[in-house]
């Protein structure tokens, strides 16, 4: 640091043309700017000035290194400059992770307003449903829907809102087999599965009721799958029933293509939140996007239930 200091010092005295002006301008004693420029003289063993009492100039050898030597300083200022427009003006890029689900249900919808407000910020969404590490895959947020967010402790996490699992088939499925009437008649009807649902290489759905005790209910899925489309269009389809998350159903239980079975029964609620870490030196382009989703996620996480 020192070293470029100098150079920043070197650089001042001949920009406005001598060490008396040169301490006014950048608020360093004089004696203090003579005594670095001969230092800097000494490392490099050539005299760079040629000082008079009223007058200073370059040596052939200050020329050369005086070219040099401006645009490392004018470069280390564009640098500060634009970290400075970054904390006062939302610009950059932003880096968030989020489920594919959440994403396509929740961002999608409300995204373009975000951008068209913001036009220097880019927004960059990994869509993907595995956890990440903020941190080390330098993402600014997540998006996470989970039960809890233990893994996060050492992070900010906002809850948003919650998304039920609930059960649904399509008009023609229920039509052909019927509506069952209790989740311990589930086992008779043809199901679509997920992997995490596996209990000891049983299939059950864990469902919960305002007034009556959860039960776990076997199934024997004619589908297993992990992926939530896969088992959407399934479903529609006329596969048969599955356990889905309200926000990927609501469309089509909305349409008619699907039919909420079972209303009064729906698996543990997942817990939306927004992960990010402590806000301090947050950038603000960062810190708008999260103003932004942090204002509007709740009421399309609430329009999208059932």
């Amino acid at each position: 640091m020192d070293d470029f200091n100098d150079l920043y010092y070197f650089a001042a005295v001949i920009r406005h043309n001598g060490f008396s002006a040169a301490s006014r301008a950048i608020g360093i004693e004089k004696t203090k700017l003579s005594r670095r420029v001969a230092d800097l003289e000494k490392k490099l063993g050539v005299r760079l000035l040629h000082r008079s009492t009223r007058s200073i100039s370059l040596t052939d050898a200050g020329e050369r290194f005086y070219a040099q030597c401006i645009n490392a300083v004018e470069g280390a200022q564009a640098a500060y400059d634009s970290m400075n427009s970054l904390r006062t003006e939302p610009a950059g890029i932003v880096r968030m992770s989020c489920p594919v689900v959440l994403a396509q249900n929740y961002l999608a919808p409300i995204l373009p307003g975000y951008m068209a407000s913001h036009p220097k910020v880019t927004v960059f969404i990994e869509a993907t449903d595995r956890a990440v590490n903020l941190i080390e895959e330098r993402f600014d947020m997540a998006l996470v829907a989970a039960p809890e967010v233990d893994m996060y402790s050492d992070l900010v996490a906002q809850e948003l809102g919650s998304a039920r699992r609930i059960l649904v088939a399509s008009p023609n499925f229920l039509e052909l087999h019927g509506h069952p009437n209790h989740p311990a008649e589930l086992s008779h009807y043809k199901t679509i599965g997920r992997i995490a649902d596996l209990q000891e290489s049983q299939v059950r759905w864990h469902l919960t009721h305002a007034t009556s005790p959860a039960v776990d209910a076997p199934i024997s899925p004619s589908l297993i799958s992990s992926d939530s489309r896969v088992q959407l269009e399934a479903a529609v389809y006329g596969i048969g029933i599955a356990l889905l998350a309200e926000p990927i159903v609501s469309a089509n239980v909305q349409s008619g293509a699907l039919e909420h079975v079972l209303p009064e029964w729906s698996a543990s609620a997942y817990i939306i939140h927004l992960v990010y870490p402590p806000p301090r030196g947050m950038l603000p382009s960062v810190r708008s996007l999260i103003d932004y989703l942090i204002f509007h996620l709740p009421a399309g996480i609430q329009e999208r239930s059932v």
